[in-house]
């Protein structure tokens, strides 16, 4: 993550502080949000950095934030994009090796979280840094230069500029986006 600051901000020491309080709000919101729009029902996980609330929030995130793409099929729903649910006895190489998309992920089997990049393990976080999970997916897509998958591209370009605050140049801002995130700043004001 603190590749991702120098990239966007390096003039900003405490940028990492920044983006993970940024995120705590952000989820917090979501909360909100996400029972406005009927996609997340009361009572919700109070604490909005534990793993219950977070596995939730990234469940209901492409819902929030829909991309016209549909996932590939074999992928299910677009949250998976994002984060996937080892089942006890779930071997995550061959779930890596099986993925239709290359793009970084979070793998959880509910005591450890392995973030992958295409089939290669890259990082590991315990359960009490779970939350920060797609922070650090954030940061390899910054750090790698790679391009978001189509099913989760409006939501990660909103958490591109409301949580990592970097900014999205007019030309590639999508209609999808900018619709989704003045929806999201409309609720708000």
């Amino acid at each position: 993550m603190d590749e991702l600051g120098r990239i966007v901000d390096a003039n900003d020491n405490k940028f990492v502080e920044g983006m993970k309080a940024r995120w705590s709000t952000f989820c917090s919101k979501a909360q909100f949000f996400g029972i406005w729009k009927k996609a997340l029902k009361p009572p919700l996980p109070l604490d909005v950095r534990g793993v219950d609330f977070t596995i939730l929030l990234l469940n209901t995130l492409p819902s929030l934030f829909p991309s016209p793409a549909q996932p590939p099929k074999r992928l299910g729903n677009a949250s998976e994009a994002l984060l996937h649910i080892l089942k006890q006895g779930d071997d995550p190489t061959l779930y890596l090796t099986k993925r239709p998309l290359s793009s970084p992920v979070l793998l959880f089997d509910g005591t450890t979280c392995i973030i992958a990049v295409g089939d290669f393990p890259v990082t590991t976080l315990q359960k009490d840094e779970f939350c920060d999970g797609l922070l650090v997916l954030m940061a390899y897509y910054y750090t790698l230069h790679l391009t978001y998958p189509k099913c989760v591209a409006t939501v990660l370009s909103v958490i591109q500029t409301e949580v990592v605050g970097d900014v999205i140049h007019d030309q590639d801002a999508t209609n999808t986006y900018k619709k989704s995130l003045a929806e999201w700043r409309g609720f708000f004001e």
